[in-house]
């Protein structure tokens, strides 16, 4: 299904025509749920069952951790639950790495 041409804003890097809805709902609610506005989350939100949005939700890494906090808020997380509010594997201040 295509999407709204409403939302094409959001997806300036992307062929906005090509993109589908179901195929493409993980790389879509990535990007919505980071920089959609209240029409676009309402979209959201009456499109995607509550399973589709809390697997993004929960396993995106690409998601700030102001987006991750305020979806634990909705949703009633853990902080823990959420790959994007898990501190990163490597450390900058490890002895082996200087960079």
């Amino acid at each position: 299904m295509r999407l709204p041409s409403f939302l094409r804003k959001y997806f300036w890097d992307v062929s906005f025509d090509s993109l589908d809805s179901r195929n493409d709902s993980y790389f879509i609610l990535e990007r919505l749920l980071e920089y959609g506005d209240a029409r676009a989350i309402q979209w959201v939100l009456s499109q995607y069952r509550d399973e589709e949005l809390l697997r993004v939700i929960k396993t995106s890494p690409r998601l700030s951790a102001k987006t991750g906090h305020f979806w634990c808020c909705y949703y009633h997380l853990q902080e823990d639950e959420l790959k994007c509010l898990q501190p990163p594997s490597h450390r900058r201040d490890s002895k082996y790495w200087n960079y």
